[in-house]
């Protein structure tokens, strides 16, 4: 009887310990997501202060007759010296040497983000909160050869990635959508927060859908979606994994930030930072660390779609999956399977 006190204290020990890892790891990332949430947020209530304090002073700067091209080629001239801008101009013409300068700018910003935001997310899962994530568990922790692996495929990828920024800035520019500068232009304040709220929507469903559709279309997964596809563990995944497609996935999954300035207003510095998120977001949910960050399509969800394919299709929220019957937890995945053996 002694003895099997004794063993019942240890499992009940030992079922405890494991509860409080597993709260420890969920909380640990709870407080990283909303970290990287706040950045986001803050990076967009900067751009919406500046406008707010300071239209007069920027409609010096930007002018009113394209202040799109003004900001890029203030953007541009932080990256490269103005004697290597009109070098650019001078030998390929005015229009392809400023929109060549304007890709290799998004080259490197982008570059940039995915080695920053994946470098830091490395070193705080893998690192600083390695004991409180991954105790017990070091076998979930990707090996380097799959790191390497991830990192070549985006750093290829991103050659290609950074052309559709610089396609959109083209039809901005010129312009093609019903994108605007100037928050008076679109009638105030709460017009911009309206129909900010409602390009975010179109471009939620149409990256849902856009994904969906790369998941459903059998010769569209087959030679597009499925490399990304080969990261189908969680000892596969890392925050490195995020921006590893075939270039021609990457672009169409982001599509729809462009596609959604022809349907609806969208202020174009709003729409710059959405983008810039998103490249930081899609760090996070790739790190396969779970957490309950509900409404957030975090990693909890994203990890299942990586492991089960037809499920949690949705890029920052769960309303899509939730509205379109796709969305599925990790919860309910084991109950799934444990009916399935029955």
């Amino acid at each position: 009887a002694g003895d099997v006190r004794a063993s019942s204290a240890r499992d009940s020990g030992a079922s405890s310990s494991g509860s409080r890892r597993r709260s420890e790891k969920k909380e640990s990332m709870r407080t990283v997501t909303a970290v990287f949430l706040g950045l986001g947020i803050l990076a967009l209530a900067a751009a919406v202060s500046v406008e707010v304090q300071s239209h007069s002073w920027m409609v010096d700067i930007f002018g009113k007759q394209n202040p799109y091209r003004a900001l890029n080629d203030l953007i541009n001239g932080i990256f490269f010296s103005e004697a290597t801008r009109r070098g650019f101009e001078e030998r390929f013409g005015e229009e392809l040497g400023y929109y060549m300068v304007t890709y290799l700018r998004d080259l490197i910003a982008g570059i940039l983000v995915y080695y920053i935001a994946a470098g830091v997310w490395h070193i705080m899962i893998y690192h600083v909160l390695r004991e409180r994530i991954f105790k017990g568990q070091e076998d979930q922790i990707p090996t380097a050869a799959t790191i390497w692996d991830q990192i070549c495929l985006a750093q290829a990828s991103v050659f290609c990635y950074a052309a559709l920024p610089v396609f959109s800035s083209w039809l901005v520019e010129n312009g093609y959508t019903r994108a605007y500068f100037y928050v008076d232009e679109i009638g105030g304040w709460s017009n911009y927060l309206a129909w900010t709220v409602a390009y975010f929507v179109l471009v939620e469903i149409g990256i849902y859908w856009v994904h969906r559709t790369l998941h459903t279309n059998k010769f569209l997964y087959k030679y597009v979606h499925a490399l990304h596809h080969k990261y189908n563990s969680a000892a596969t995944l890392s925050p490195w994994a995020s921006i590893a497609f075939n270039p021609l996935d990457g672009i169409a999954q982001a599509s729809p930030y462009v596609v959604a300035m022809f349907l609806v207003p969208c202020h174009y510095i709003t729409h710059l930072l959405m983008l810039f998120f998103t490249g930081i977001w899609s760090t996070n949910i790739h790190d396969a660390v779970p957490g309950n960050i509900e409404p957030i399509m975090g990693a909890k969800y994203h990890t299942v779609h990586h492991t089960h394919y037809h499920y949690n299709f949705g890029q920052i929220f769960i309303y899509c999956d939730k509205f379109w019957g796709t969305l599925k937890t990790p919860e309910e995945i084991r109950q799934l399977r444990m009916a399935k053996k029955k």
